[in-house]
């Protein structure tokens, strides 16, 4: 007699498997199912609650708090001037023309929070668009370079190097931005580092659209402290 007797008759065994499949599964793993695809749409509730309270406290922020004061007018007269660099860039003006324009530009990232301070109106939606203009002022003059230099056939290496340099800050930062997003969390803080890596990208970038040769040690200066600040950005995205 076979050791597996439930081999004879196989024929059987197939049929009364082809029965018991047309049964429906299980109570247990109907429940078990059902009990995940809750939890899911649970966890799927609460992400948008906590994004839709995210946005309503940012716009009551926006209606408390900001207003088109002093402080706030230079920090927008800072994002026209990005654009009429761009402009600049791209109508043929002299270089030193646009250092000097982008020099009083970057300047007024200073001066708004000085006159924020000396006249006790500081806000932190203030601080907030002052540090997404930042962003925006930096990001776009060195595209607008980089694309500059390959319409113009710029064959100097060093000069796309030292564009590359001072945006590692951007570069890295990236990834937390990504992953503080999908946590829910702040894309904006205020740190001192950063406005440090904000003033060497200045001073870099205006070396760099004059055309002084020095200005690579400022790019490498501004490319150190943007790594610091870029790690530092990233690892306070976990917390």
């Amino acid at each position: 007699m076979s050791r597996y007797p439930f081999l004879h008759g196989s024929s059987a065994w197939f049929k009364l498997g082809q029965k018991l499949m047309k049964f429906p599964p299980p109570l247990f793993f109907i429940m078990t199912t059902e009990k995940e695809k809750l939890e899911k749409l649970k966890r799927k509730e609460a992400r948008k609650k906590r994004r839709k309270e995210k946005i309503k406290k940012v716009k009551e922020e926006l209606k408390s708090e900001f207003k088109l004061n002093a402080p706030n007018t230079i920090t927008l007269f800072r994002l026209i001037l990005t654009f009429f660099i761009v402009y600049m860039i791209f109508s043929g003006y002299s270089r030193l023309s646009i250092a000097i324009v982008f020099a009083i530009a970057a300047l007024s990232d200073a001066l708004d929070g000085f006159v924020a301070r000396k006249f006790n109106q500081t806000s932190s939606s203030g601080g907030r668009l002052d540090q997404v203009i930042d962003r925006i002022f930096t990001v776009i003059i060195v595209l607008a370079l980089v694309i500059w230099a390959m319409k113009e056939n710029i064959v100097d290496k060093h000069f796309v190097i030292m564009l590359f340099l001072i945006s590692s800050r951007e570069i890295i930062g990236l990834a937390g931005i990504v992953i503080r997003f999908v946590r829910n969390k702040d894309l904006y803080e205020v740190r001192y580092i950063g406005k440090l890596v904000c003033w060497f990208q200045g001073v870099a970038l205006f070396f760099i659209i004059a055309g002084f040769s020095f200005a690579i040690y400022f790019a490498i200066l501004a490319c150190g402290i943007g790594i610091i600040s870029g790690f530092d950005y990233l690892k306070r995205s976990f917390i």
